[in-house]
């Protein structure tokens, strides 16, 4: 890449970076996991469940399903040591900036929709999400998803758990539907054997906004002077005050009750299948 082309899509990622934050101040939103402008509590959450990833992954051929703007790849690619990792994402905005911020050697992202895409016995991993409650047809999602891994693959796919067994109007906006904690294990089992189910709860905080906003400040600062003067600083709270705030993730072990979840107790579950 020249320095011409390079200083364009810095400045693109910049700009990106700026809307991502300017979306979460005016309007509370989040959706996409934009390293140093989120919330470090997001942050924390979303990193966790790929590290749980890279548990599964070594020298595998790995899908990132709606990859977003690839973090989430490169901890795969680099840190999970995986053979190889595609990101699929549906907005080409979000992997021109995964290109430049998270590429790496053995990444590569492609705009496709995650609903129609057709591999066959392409990956020994796909990996899911945050992904299915935002799509309208889920079942072909699922059904794409187990055409695509290779005999025996596994499909790692976290989702909210909903208090009610099927909520067809959750309160997030961006959310098509969320499901209670059996309940989607029960869409799954159709076409994969689930070996494994973990939960990654946290308890209900109400942090004051001037707060969160004066955290946010503190973290774009810190991304501009590690931009443009070279220095470091963190980006992620450390472990031990973040399972303060969210908890760790664990394996389901029934040690707690399964009505306690999604009610009393709140989060994702973390499910890891095996294709049939």
């Amino acid at each position: 890449m020249t320095e011409k082309n390079n200083l364009a899509e810095e400045v693109f990622c910049l700009q990106y970076e700026l809307n991502t934050l300017a979306n979460l101040l005016l309007r509370g939103e989040s959706e996409r996991w934009v390293p140093g402008f989120l919330r470090e509590i997001t942050e924390f959450s979303h990193s966790e469940r790929y590290k749980l990833a890279c548990k599964y992954i070594r020298g595998k051929k790995v899908l990132d399903v709606a990859c977003g703007t690839g973090k989430g790849s490169n901890i795969m690619a680099t840190v999970g040591a995986a053979m190889h990792v595609t990101g699929f994402d549906i907005q080409p905005e979000a992997l021109r900036y995964a290109n430049h911020r998270n590429g790496a050697s053995n990444i590569n992202f492609k705009v496709a929709d995650v609903q129609t895409f057709e591999l066959t016995n392409e990956f020994d991993v796909v990996v899911s999400f945050e992904t299915i409650e935002h799509l309208t047809n889920y079942k072909a999602f699922l059904v794409n998803v187990s055409k695509c891994l290779k005999s025996d693959g596994l499909f790692i796919v976290s989702t909210p758990i909903s208090s009610l067994p099927l909520n067809e109007y959750p309160d997030n906006p961006h959310h098509v539907q969320e499901w209670g904690f059996m309940e989607f294990q029960a869409i799954l089992e159709d076409l994969f054997d689930i070996e494994k189910v973990y939960v990654q709860l946290y308890p209900k905080i109400n942090t004051p906004s001037i707060q969160r906003k004066n955290d946010l400040s503190r973290r774009i600062t810190n991304k501009i002077k590690r931009t443009f003067l070279g220095t470091e600083a963190p980006v992620l709270v450390p472990d031990s005050q973040a399972t303060t705030i969210f908890s760790a993730i664990e394996e389901f072990t029934q040690q707690y009750a399964k009505e306690e979840l999604g009610t009393l107790r709140y989060g994702y579950q973390i499910v890891i299948a095996k294709a049939k």
